[in-house]
């Protein structure tokens, strides 16, 4: 039954193929077909650059919408602190801030993020990294994190010797996510 059931499968998409009078290939087609390129999702293992063409349209929608004249310099797959897969696209126009926004794969804005100078960072934030991670080296800058709905988190990347981590704060200095050495 399987075996019938893929053949017929197997048919009604050839089908599909060779009705099309376009001048795209029967692969292009059959993929058309079966996944529209919108809604298509970006297969793992989900590590180093996204081809812009690549990049969701939602998420190409939502820069379009909220961050008018900026031009997209580049696009990386980054994990988020807690796991999880995500992509990190940067974002510039001349005489504002770059920023890089945080997308999910399905292109779900989760935060956007700035880089600023640490003796920026709260000071609920300094304390804290002074009394949990006194013996790492923080970094001298801090990125400020808005996320999606509009709370300010900050994330510090700190080192000990070899091993360095990535620190999210809460302002009041609460520590949201730390990743492993």
């Amino acid at each position: 039954m399987k075996n019938l059931k893929g053949l017929i499968m197997v048919i009604v998409m050839g089908t599909v193929a060779c009705n099309n009078n376009s001048k795209q290939s029967k692969t292009d087609t059959l993929a058309n077909a079966i996944v529209p390129t919108d809604t298509m999702q970006i297969k793992k293992p989900l590590s180093g650059k996204v081809p812009l063409e690549n990049l969701s349209v939602k998420a190409k929608e939502y820069i379009s919408q909220n961050y008018s004249g900026f031009t997209i310099s580049g696009s990386v797959y980054d994990p988020l602190c807690g796991g999880g897969d995500a992509i990190d696209v940067a974002i510039n126009k001349k005489g504002m801030p770059n920023y890089s926004l945080i997308f999910l794969p399905d292109g779900t804005f989760v935060q956007q993020e700035e880089d600023v100078n640490l003796d920026k960072a709260p000071a609920n934030v300094l304390k804290a990294v002074s009394e949990k991670f006194a013996d790492y080296k923080p970094a001298h800058q801090i990125e400020r994190l808005t996320l999606a709905d509009k709370t300010i988190q900050y994330l510090l990347d700190i080192s000990k010797g070899a091993a360095t981590k990535e620190v999210i704060f809460k302002e009041d200095g609460t520590i949201v996510c730390e990743s492993k050495d």
